[in-house]
């Protein structure tokens, strides 16, 4: 039986081949295809690099989420809020390098050290504080992994006193500052003079949802709480994730530092948290303070009012990107001004708009 044969090429085109018997046909075929192979490789383009393993985007993704909840968002908070904070997070981490490098590169020194840290904390005394606080629990961290015999041989005084990471900031301090300003309000071990705003605020609002939670939520809780960019983390991952797209460090980080690092990181995620619970409640106000939503608002009266029952609830609505974006937005159009929580202490140089700042 004689019929045609037809091939469909690459390019969609039908060719009608001149009639050919059954046995012939395959060998028509093959010689088709060749032809056709060696058209195509020519015509070829070379095919792009692209590798999703290339990027570190979403690496902390999970943490991040934990860590919100932590700081007072829903239990599962949105994974694209959480990727959003992420971004800004490596963002922030990578001008705070390279605020340090300038640092380092201005005092001669050939590593990031703790005193370039606080040499750009000298503006934030509030945050100043809360390094030195991290720097006094971390001496207590090293004295719990000393032997037995050796904690026997300590009191507390000794173990204040011991503290070298924390008595070199001190130390610091008082050189940069000979008022002796910066040393008396960073120094843990004395009363703050300072009212920490935002750390209060953040615990009240910590408190408010814990208060609602049974034993297994809050042991659930604390875990989430306890999240962290270095504990519990393989080894060099969070180095990987926040170098993998940028050069070679022109200065050397040890151990130390890039824990200090971490610790800022951890601190920037909650101040991102913070913002953005304060952009809410700007919003919520807003609406209340309308006048027709202000009069159709269901009230309730002190004498129906469960005052025992808690006011968090676990159905709260996750913090979304756009309360995010509007609290950056906030966070660097405001200089010096009457927007306090939103205002950045100090005058930094330009172009370094630091939230851990």
């Amino acid at each position: 039986m004689i019929r045609p044969t037809y091939v469909v090429l690459t390019f969609g085109v039908g060719v009608k081949l001149p009639n050919q018997t059954n046995t012939k046909t395959p060998v028509v075929y093959a010689i088709i295809n060749l032809k056709l192979n060696r058209i195509v490789k020519n015509c070829e383009m070379p095919a792009a690099d692209i590798s999703d393993n290339s990027s570190t985007n979403g690496w902390f993704v999970l943490e991040i989420q934990k860590m919100m909840h932590g700081f007072g968002d829903c239990k599962q908070p949105l994974y694209e809020t959480a990727e959003l904070v992420e971004n800004i997070l490596k963002e922030q981490l990578i001008q705070f390098l390279n605020a340090l490098f300038e640092v380092a590169a201005k005092s001669n020194s050939k590593k990031i050290g703790i005193k370039e840290f606080l040499f750009l904390l000298r503006h934030s005394p509030v945050k100043l504080r809360r390094f030195c606080k991290y720097l006094q629990v971390r001496g207590f961290k090293d004295y719990a992994k000393e032997d037995e015999f050796t904690r026997d041989m300590k009191d507390f005084c000794d173990i204040q006193s011991g503290n070298k990471k924390l008595n070199s900031a001190l130390a610091f301090l008082q050189q940069i500052d000979p008022s002796c300003y910066l040393c008396s309000v960073a120094d843990p071990t004395k009363p703050s003079p300072l009212i920490d705003d935002a750390l209060k605020e953040r615990q009240e609002r910590i408190e408010r949802m814990t208060s609602a939670m049974d034993v297994s939520q809050y042991l659930e809780y604390n875990k989430a709480k306890s999240t962290s960019f270095k504990r519990g983390q393989p080894a060099g991952k969070f180095q990987d994730w926040l170098l993998k797209d940028s050069p070679t460090p022109e200065f050397a980080l040890n151990a130390t530092a890039w824990s200090i690092l971490s610790y800022f990181a951890y601190e920037t995620v909650a101040q991102i948290v913070d913002l953005a619970f304060i952009v809410r409640r700007d919003n919520m106000a807003g609406q209340v303070s309308d006048a027709v939503q202000r009069n159709t608002v269901p009230r309730v009266s002190p004498a129906n009012a469960d005052l025992l029952k808690p006011t968090w609830s676990n159905s709260i609505k996750p913090l979304q990107t756009s309360e995010v974006t509007e609290a950056i937005r906030r966070f660097n159009n405001t200089h010096n001004s009457i927007f306090v929580p939103f205002r950045r202490n100090g005058v930094p140089p330009p172009g370094h708009r630091l939230l851990a700042l």
